[in-house]
């Protein structure tokens, strides 16, 4: 099965839109995974955490295979892998978190390890990071492993700059900006990464192409997640809530994918017309 190989790219073109959506994919993936984890009651949280991890990892699973199964990149496959893998890796982050007492630095540290890790291995068997080549299963695989690392690594590091010493979750070593000043901070990071990727326009599959797509993928994690807590917990005294949260990201969630379906349709019709 690792040796089967496809004549198109199994991920979709980098561009705005991809970027909107995976924004958006995990704040939506973080107010979700909050809001089932909390519906049996804050006194019963490990059953909704449970809850939440089953429906979230039996949906992940069923498209990622459904993904991986296609002959090419499938909108719908692809970025329904995305959000529950968003709603999967909160629960489960925040699982590990309270489970083993790990510091967030500890965390961003083990995981950025993971992912160079899969680096290394991916680059290994198959000879390129290039995400614009993802047309063996091989390739396939590392890119998911990659991106699931990616989901840790950003989440840790959010959660590391977001807590302080004191408060709901005091982290011995957290660096206590706050929810909103975490996603404005990393906000204008990943903005000056765009900016370079647009205005420069690195070589494509170069070490600078591939290194600000990661370093901005990594990011959107982090953001997402710090808004939609923001706006969940503490914007008008938490007036919104994550099942109010939940509501919003899921119409903008479902409006980006409406465009992108269309996008596809239409790109998928001209290559149809080139190739008569």
């Amino acid at each position: 099965m690792f040796k089967k190989e496809f004549n198109w790219n199994k991920v979709p073109a980098i561009g705005l839109l991809f970027w909107l959506t995976k924004l958006v994919s995990t704040g939506q993936g973080e107010s979700i995974s909050d809001w089932t984890s909390k519906l049996f009651g804050l006194q019963n949280i490990v059953i909704g955490a449970a809850f939440t991890l089953t429906w979230s990892s039996i949906l992940f699973a069923f498209f990622l295979y459904k993904q991986m199964r296609s002959e090419r990149y499938r909108p719908f496959y692809y970025w329904m892998s995305v959000a529950l893998l968003a709603v999967f890796g909160t629960v489960v982050s925040d699982g590990l978190t309270a489970v083993s007492g790990l510091s967030h630095l500890f965390s961003t540290i083990l995981f950025a390890i993971l992912m160079l890790l899969s680096f290394y291995f991916w680059h290994k068997e198959t000879g390129s990071l290039s995400i614009h080549q993802i047309k063996t299963f091989k390739a396939e695989f590392f890119y998911w492993l990659t991106v699931a690392f990616s989901f840790a690594l950003g989440t840790a590091m959010g959660d590391w700059l977001a807590d302080g010493n004191t408060g709901v979750n005091p982290d011995p070593y957290g660096l206590g900006f706050g929810l909103l000043n975490t996603g404005l901070i990393l906000g204008a990071v990943f903005l000056i990464i765009l900016a370079y990727r647009m205005l420069v326009r690195p070589a494509e599959s170069s070490f600078s192409e591939i290194l600000t797509f990661w370093l901005a993928y990594i990011l959107t994690r982090p953001i997402g997640a710090s808004f939609a807590d923001y706006f969940g917990y503490d914007w008008k005294s938490g007036m919104l809530g994550n099942w109010g949260m939940s509501i919003i990201w899921l119409v903008i969630f479902i409006i980006l994918m409406t465009i992108i379906a269309f996008q596809y349709r239409r790109q998928n019709g001209l290559r149809g017309q080139s190739e008569a």
